[in-house]
């Protein structure tokens, strides 16, 4: 899989801390044997040989010194890792999801994107340490404990043999049952993680329509459907010690009880009946661990599998090699028979369009809800392909040019503001890096936005998450601002004037009007007053153009637009009734 290549990087580290922990293992298992040296030896052969005992209990400090030490160094080994893995593996995967196209993006959801960006990598991360200090050691203290207890008496190391095949059993059915359970755990945690984003989202709504009760009905409806999976889970796994406890003391119990008797004839010494249970106990702990890895390795299994369903998505839209725009031509922006459709059901949100933009031209787009009017930015901004025709720039098919230059010459506002964490200037400064204070306080000004931002402290004025430290028209004049400041060939205001009062979007469109006579600019809004002294006016219904003209052409012969500009201009009337 994708994901396990990140971990080359730590080969040396997956070698290295394998080892010192199965020098360790070796370490522990020499225990018992010497422990059976010094009852069989020291105390029963030789009476009691105080200085036999001594010398055997430094050997057993000695080595338990030498596994510290082992084991110290494997964790080393196993926390860079771990920790490096997580790393890298977060911010390819951060990478990838940037590098997606909004199809794409829109397929896996971004609450089921955060969950792995988060508990996914931190799972992942958890099994790679665990490989590096658990994975060799346990098996390796099964097996060499149950090699150690056929060297002591073969007929009792058969005990061995029986116990550790009836717990691999135990184990097998475990893995079976939890391996198809876990993926759908994790797909209810997405779904838990949407219902908890829309209510922190949309918490003002909910308050608004006093809906907490019906929303708090939904989330603990989620919370009883991931409880309920995740107890199917957890009822199984926790059978694992307590199964592998049972069985291993009813082995013990066999032990004593064959080799009392064989004690009796002379077969087996007290020192190898001691030596056998301690070996048994070393077997118990480890099979604990395996149980334990079981249930970690588990979950890390389908983590993986859905980080590599991230990493294995290619971007549906092939990038181009042109990365300048070069001199604007005359005619810099054409449509020609574009239609698109979101979802492949051959429902199209804009249908057939045909219109030319010419240098310098302020064009306005207006139409209803669900006309098609954004979907032709996104179509500019080229965050999808057309499904049919072609959208010329400068003489050239978009898909001819290169991704990240296209964005570049593009200043998109939208209706939305997103203001992100940070100062004034740090996020005007997010559209262009080398913009000096001059050109963003003349930035704010066209925006209409100098005045306010003066008063709340200038440029270092602190943008709390989102924003929320200003109000709707505020951050539309910022994000106005931010766009300008990039000094964009087309400037594309997408319904970004809705939240102001008509008196500031009248300023900021005259403003605009002065600055942008180089390049284009686009307005798309629902307010006729808006775009009227735009060059060009764009109507759209049902995603098919039914009008284009100026304000005076379309007044006349729209009407489509005839019917919005009357029906804008009689809640005007009424309000100021």
């Amino acid at each position: 899989m994708r994901c396990i290549n990140y971990l080359k990087p730590f080969t040396k580290r997956l070698i290295i801390g394998p080892i010192f922990k199965l020098i360790e293992a070796i370490f522990e298992l020499l225990v018992p044997i010497l422990m059976a040296l010094i009852i069989d030896e020291g105390i029963k052969k030789r009476g009691g040989d105080l200085q036999y005992i001594i010398t055997i209990g430094i050997i057993i400090i000695v080595l338990g010194i030498l596994g510290l030490a082992s084991s110290l160094v494997c964790q080393f080994n196993a926390s860079r890792a771990s920790q490096g893995y997580g790393t890298i593996l977060r911010n390819t995967i951060f990478k990838k999801i940037n590098s997606l196209s909004h199809k794409e993006l829109e397929k896996v959801g971004s609450d089921s994107l955060i969950t792995i960006m988060t508990t996914d990598i931190n799972q992942l991360q958890v099994a790679v340490a665990m490989l590096i200090r658990l994975v060799i050691r346990a098996p390796f203290l099964v097996i060499g404990s149950l090699i150690a207890s056929m060297i002591i008496n073969l007929k009792v190391g058969i005990i061995f043999l029986v116990m550790i095949i009836v717990i691999a059993f135990i184990l097998y059915f475990v893995i079976r049952h939890n391996s198809k359970r876990y993926p759908k755990v994790q797909a209810k945690l997405d779904d838990l993680s949407t219902i908890t984003s829309e209510n922190l989202k949309g918490a003002r709504e909910i308050r608004g329509f006093a809906t907490q009760d019906i929303e708090k009905g939904r989330f603990l409806q989620e919370v009883k459907t991931y409880q309920h999976e995740a107890l199917t889970i957890a009822k199984v796994s926790a059978l694992l010690n307590p199964l592998t406890t049972i069985v291993t003391n009813f082995a013990i119990i066999a032990i004593i009880y064959f080799g009392s008797k064989m004690v009796n004839d002379g077969s087996l010494l007290q020192g190898q009946i001691i030596a056998l249970v301690n070996y048994m106990n070393q077997i118990l702990l480890a099979l604990i661990v395996v149980s334990n890895l079981v249930v970690i390795f588990t979950k890390a299994y389908a983590s993986l599998k859905r980080c590599d369903a991230i990493l294995a998505l290619e971007n549906s839209l092939p990038n181009g090699t042109i990365d300048k725009l070069g001199e604007p031509l005359d005619e810099m922006l054409a449509f020609q028979d574009v239609s698109f459709a979101y979802n492949d059901d051959n429902k199209m949100a804009i249908n057939a369009l045909n219109f030319t933009i010419q240098k310098g031209m302020t064009v306005g787009i207006i139409g209803s809800t669900g006309s098609g009017k954004s979907t032709i930015v996104k179509l500019i901004e080229r965050f999808y392909d057309p499904t049919n025709g072609q959208i010329i720039l400068n003489g050239h098919n978009l898909k001819e040019y290169d991704l990240t230059a296209l964005r570049k010459e593009i200043g998109l506002v939208n209706q939305k503001s997103v203001l992100f964490k940070g100062t004034i200037k740090s996020n005007m400064q997010m559209a262009n890096p080398d913009a000096s204070i001059q050109e963003i306080e003349d930035a704010l000004k066209i925006a209409e936005a100098a005045e306010f931002v003066s008063k709340k402290g200038g440029l270092e004025c602190a943008v709390e998450e989102g924003g929320r430290n200003f109000s709707g028209g505020q951050r539309q004049r910022i994000t106005i601002a931010t766009a300008i400041v990039k000094h964009p060939s087309i400037l594309i205001l997408d319904d970004s004037m809705s939240a102001l009062d008509y008196m500031t979007d009248a300023k900021v469109r005259q403003n605009l009007k002065q600055y942008t006579k180089s390049f284009i600019t686009i307005i798309i809004s629902q307010r006729a007053s808006s775009i009227k002294d735009a060059d060009l006016i764009i109507v759209l219904d049902d995603g098919k153009m039914v009008g284009r003209g100026s304000h005076n052409e379309l007044i006349n012969s729209c009407v489509v637009y005839q019917e919005i500009c009357q029906s804008q201009k009689q809640q005007r009337g009424a309000k100021n009734d």
